[in-house]
């Protein structure tokens, strides 16, 4: 693991040298421990050798060693001081080392370490704001102090074996074109961490690979191969304790356990030794334990593999990439050089060298375009499949008869109305079109449904029949089929069923929400549209979410097709004017107005952790006793799971919930990309795989569950108990089946409950992923009862309370009261497409909880637009809105400052020339009659 933490001022970085870095958590033969001055900038200051407690100080306080001179311009108070860049070694080698002291695995450790750092060094940059410029410039230079620590924080007095190094990088460049020191960007280094982790993870294990040793793939990394488990649990006390007051406390995420292992640790232990140590170590294994681990040490030979582990020497550079390749381009058309390096560089960890691996980005396959100082390849196959859709929506301009060419009436009163103008314009648009393929864009709540109704109807009246879909199971077999389109269902089911192709031979393909299509399902449907002589209507919004897949179809017609769609603009969803304003201008990507006026209403709430989801639970349980419908979204699961624990908390408080509290199984999808699936390596025991078709051996639906592994082979357990063997990749298509983990989910009647997977009831009826059902009882065999009367098995697994739901989740649901949670801690999963589509949910009254309403604006306002293969080839990326607000930031910063200029002229006034006498302005007032006094849904008159 590569942890990247901020050191945020002087007098932190001097403690923190002090206390951790130049000390280990003991005395090694009453010596302290040596770090040594690395990198071309420590050089430049003629720093090398030992890091001295001077020197370092000096550095701190952004002075040049051995000087009085200030190093950078900047010396603000709370200036970054620097950061810290920390390796940390897979357990089982820091065991490993402890027992058997083999001095290589610490050399290893080291090169790995200090040559990942001069690749860090190489991507260094500094700004440039000089003679109007706004850019970044590589320096490739840095100062750090590099120290190794061969020990845990001690729990209970008794620290742990873990071989890891701490290079703390100071907040200081040389800028040679310039020539000055000035500050690092180090914003880019830090996203690129993920990168540096797996470089450095290449290295160290291929270098102990070649000393000997064997390794073995994890599923979050790798290990040394033949370290008994047992072993590893004996010797992992400190993560156990951030883990479990992790817990304790809902902290989830990265930061919240690096400040809570910050904050929770004890004090060092300066009497006790090494050898101490390690007898202590020692006396914790059994005699059993000891053996394994002595046969483990090479000495001059090749280690044997232990039944059952992966021989990673069969994983060529060439067959790391295709992994990579396979793994990254399945949810994204174009991804940067380092994405596809990290992704090769874990799956081939012992088994490749980096320089190896780098050169299989000169295949001929790869197209790359320079953007933002980062390197961008896509695929000639993406490309081409791209270029199939375009062709097939350009070519297909003009060149057919009107749907209805005879003058179709508007049947629907609703849409004859002044305020269904656009609807009935939308209606037009359809059935005089003679493109073959047809669009209509309409934003949350512009009853896109309702004329869609209408159009389908007029395009029967003309003679053609209509064949609907959707890309999700709730939007095509949930709100289309409860809208009138009785066969509507997934885009999925339609490519898998030749009958059904069959069957729409010259009729016309309605997608609705066909934002969420993604480019290689779009070009499935195009090739049989082709085949057999059908149009497509596209129906959705670019404004939402897009597809999981790679490829944002919609958009990429509408771009670079020309595809012209009629568009429903006014909303009818969100009664109060003000808060329908606010998604008009979330629609339009105005996120800045758009928040302004949600916060006007009151709508967004600041509060900390301990109130925050009580407040939230109240909030719903109160809409509960009014009668109102209501919705809690999230950006995460992690927030959604507190949120939910909250509600049922205060709903079982009102006796809402029954007292008869079952735990059924749940399975919990993992979300596995294809590549990951095919992969042994990262199954582990008691992992559940659930089929969604029939393969050799296993039928549709049925659930195995993971005993062990061997080679690219699993051992699997079915139902009734009895073994069997799935071959991957032999027959086994990854693509036929999903991987979960099991839990158990708490349900008593009452409940809300959300399918989270395709299935049928045990009375067989059908269950859509993402309907939300209630739960009524339970019948005798233990199974659940629905509020319908549809009888759920208890084994069914794919079950999640119904209370909270993700943003994706919430994609074409509508509530009375909407609720949304976003913490900060959810922040990395906002974006203004998840904002719009969250807040636009509710009818009546929208609540937003977050805990920074600043940290909450900045996060909504990027854009997760992915870029097209055309986009990379043609340079039209999507529009950079993090920088766009970047510069709108820097307006109000501006405008601040002249405010504040303003007030000191003023002050400097008054103090010169007295107060200024204030003269009453008349008061006038326009009186309203109270009968007609307009009020909003907050209970205030306006």
């Amino acid at each position: 693991m590569l942890r990247i933490v901020v050191c945020a001022n002087s007098a932190q970085a001097k403690n923190y040298f002090k206390k951790s870095l130049s000390r280990e958590e003991y005395y090694s033969e009453g010596q302290e421990l040596v770090g040594y001055w690395q990198g071309y900038g420590a050089e430049r200051l003629g720093l090398s050798g030992r890091v001295d407690q001077q020197s370092f100080n000096e550095l701190a306080d952004n002075l040049k060693p051995g000087t009085d001179e200030t190093l950078t311009a900047r010396m603000k108070e709370n200036r970054r001081v620097g950061y810290d860049f920390n390796f940390n070694c897979p357990k089982s080698v820091s065991v490993l080392y402890e027992q058997e002291r083999d001095e290589r695995i610490v050399e290893a450790f080291k090169c790995s370490v200090t040559q990942t750092m001069r690749e860090v060094e190489a991507d260094m940059h500094t700004r440039v704001r000089t003679q109007g410029r706004d850019e970044d410039r590589k320096t490739g230079n840095m100062v750090w102090a590099e120290f190794h620590h061969f020990t845990a924080r001690p729990v209970n007095g008794v620290p742990d074996p873990h071989l890891h190094a701490h290079c703390f990088a100071f907040n200081a460049t040389w800028d040679d074109a310039e020539q000055r020191w000035k500050a690092g960007q180090f914003g880019q280094l830090k996203r690129e961490g993920a990168y540096y982790e797996a470089v450095f993870h290449a290295r160290f294990a291929k270098r102990l690979a070649d000393l000997g040793y064997g390794i073995e793939r994890t599923e979050k990394g790798w290990e040394i191969a033949g370290v008994p488990q047992s072993v590893i649990e004996k010797f992992i006390h400190r993560a156990k304790e951030v883990e479990a007051l992790a817990l304790e406390r809902g902290i989830t995420t990265a930061k919240g356990r690096d400040s809570l292992a910050a904050y929770s640790r004890e004090r060092k232990n300066d009497g006790i030794t090494k050898e101490e140590l390690r007898e202590v170590w020692n006396n914790r294994l059994t005699p059993e334990e000891r053996t394994a681990m002595a046969r483990l040490t090479p000495n001059g030979r090749k280690v044997e593999l232990p039944d059952g582990a992966l021989r990673l020497d069969q994983i060529t550079p060439k067959k790391a990439m295709d992994y990579a390749v396979a793994h990254c381009y399945e949810r994204a058309s174009v991804v940067t050089e380092n994405e596809l390096l990290r992704e090769a560089l874990r799956h081939g960890v012992g088994a490749v060298e980096v320089e190896q691996v780098r050169r299989q980005l000169m295949r001929d396959d790869f197209i790359k375009q320079e953007n933002g100082g980062q390197c961008w390849l896509t695929t000639r196959h993406i490309l081409a499949e791209e270029r199939k859709l375009l062709a097939f929506t350009r070519e297909g301009k003009g060149v057919c008869e009107p749907l209805n060419s005879r003058g179709y009436q508007i049947q629907d009163e609703k849409l004859l109305r002044p305020e269904g103008r656009e609807q009935r314009e939308a209606v037009q648009h359809v059935l005089s079109s003679r493109d073959r393929v047809i669009a209509v864009r309409g934003g949350a709540g512009t009853g896109k449904t309702t004329m869609l109704k209408e159009a389908v109807a007029g395009i029967e009246a003309g003679g053609h029949k209509v064949f609907a879909f959707a890309p999700s199971a709730e939007a095509s077999r949930g709100v289309l089929r409860e809208a009138g389109f009785e066969n509507a269902t997934t885009v999925a089911a339609f490519l898998h069923s030749a009958k059904m192709q069959e069957g729409v031979r010259n009729g016309v393909l309605l997608v609705d929400e066909a934002g969420l299509l993604s480019s290689p399902q779009l070009k499935q449907v195009v090739e049989l549209a082709q085949r057999q002589n059908c149009r497509v209507l596209l129906s959705g919004d670019t404004a939402q979410h897009g597809a999981v897949e790679r490829g944002d179809a919609l958009r990429l017609l509408e771009k670079h097709a020309g595809l012209q769609a009629a568009e429903l603009r006014h909303i009818r969803r969100q009664l109060h004017p003000t808060y329908r304003a606010a998604i008009a201008d979330l629609r339009q990507g105005d996120v800045e107005n758009g928040f302004a006026k949600l916060n006007a209403l009151g709508a967004i709430k600041e509060t900390s952790a301990d109130s925050r989801y009580q407040q939230l639970a109240a909030d719903y349980v109160q809409s509960v006793k009014d009668n109102k419908t209501a919705l809690v979204v999230s950006p995460t699961h992690a927030e959604g799971e507190r949120v939910t624990t909250e509600i049922r908390k205060e709903l079982k408080a009102l006796q809402k919930l029954g007292a008869d509290e079952r735990l059924v199984p749940q399975l919990k999808n993992l979300r596995w990309t294809e590549a990951q699936r095919a992969d042994a390596s990262r199954y582990q025991p008691g992992l559940v795989i659930q089929f969604h078709q029939n393969v050799p051996g296993f039928r549709r639906g049925e659930k195995i569950s993971v005993t062990a592994k061997d080679q690219n082979h699993l051992l699997v357990q079915r139902a009734d108990g009895t073994g069997d063997l799935l071959r991957l990749g032999e027959g086994c298509r990854a693509s036929a089946f999903n991987v979960y983990s099991t839990g158990v989910l708490p349900v008593t009647p009452g409940e809300w409950i959300r399918i989270t997977q395709n299935g049928y009831s045990r009375d067989g009826h059908r269950l859509n992923n993402g309907e939300l059902r209630r739960v009524k009882g339970f019948d005798k065999q233990g199974d659940l009862i629905l509020d319908n009367g549809w009888v759920v098995a208890k084994d069914y697994g794919n079950l999640a309370h119904g209370y909270c739901v993700t943003s994706h989740g919430s994609q074409g649901k509508s509530v009375q009261r909407l609720l949304v949670a976003e913490s900060e801690e959810s922040l990395p999963a906002a974006s203004r497409e998840q904002f719009y589509v969250s807040a636009s949910r509710g009818v009546e009254k929208i609540q937003i909880y977050t805990d920074n309403k600043e940290a909450l604006m900045d996060a909504v306002s990027r854009s997760r637009q992915r870029p097209s293969a055309t986009d990379l080839v043609k340079r039209t990326w999507p529009e950079d809105l993090k920088e766009k607000n970047r510069r709108k930031s820097q307006r109000r910063e501006a405008d601040t400052r002249k405010k504040a200029r303003a007030k000191q002229v003023k002050l400097a006034n008054k103090k010169k020339f007295g107060p200024v006498k204030k003269i009453a302005p008349v008061q006038r007032q326009k009186i309203v009659p109270p009968e007609i006094k307009p009020k909003n849904y907050y209970g205030m008159s306006l």
